[in-house]
């Protein structure tokens, strides 16, 4: 195992848009497949989510803005090898003079399903809304499946 430079971790998160927001509701975990932008110029990462009628995240958010956004992925030419960042901070939503930023870098990146119906609530009465993490640590890591010496 080692740990990924700022460089390494910035490429990272821009090749993937997709990761595993964690968050506190009522006391317990509860965490979430995410889809981000990320602008590692600011290590900006907007998030735009939709919610359903009184949303588990929406509570969740907004009761505590601490999380951890989990992003990892497997190397397309050494199968084995494995990369990982984790990044802790506060959700904010993203003030109107920043969206033009915001909506960019989700562009650039971000993964999105390609069926709106995943709310489970007809599209026109889904809840957008528009967060970016503050981000107070940021830490990434490789590390092999399979070490020298093991057959």
């Amino acid at each position: 195992m080692r740990n990924l430079d700022r460089d390494e971790i910035n490429e990272m998160l821009t090749r993937r848009g997709i990761g595993v927001l964690a968050m506190v509701d009522e006391g317990q975990p509860y965490a979430i497949p995410m889809s981000f932008g990320y602008d590692a110029e600011e290590m900006m990462f907007p998030m735009q989510w939709g919610g359903g009628y009184q949303s588990r995240k929406n509570q969740a958010i907004d009761t505590n803005t601490n999380v951890c956004l989990t992003v990892y992925e497997q190397d397309n030419d050494e199968e084995l090898v494995w990369r990982s960042a984790i990044i802790t901070g506060e959700l904010y939503e993203i003030p109107d003079d920043e969206m033009e930023r915001a909506y960019a870098s989700i562009a650039a990146n971000a993964e999105f399903p390609s069926d709106t119906g995943v709310w489970g609530i007809p599209f026109e009465d889904v809840e957008f809304r528009m967060f970016g993490l503050s981000t107070k640590n940021c830490t990434g890591r490789e590390f092999a499946a399979k070490y020298e010496g093991w057959d």
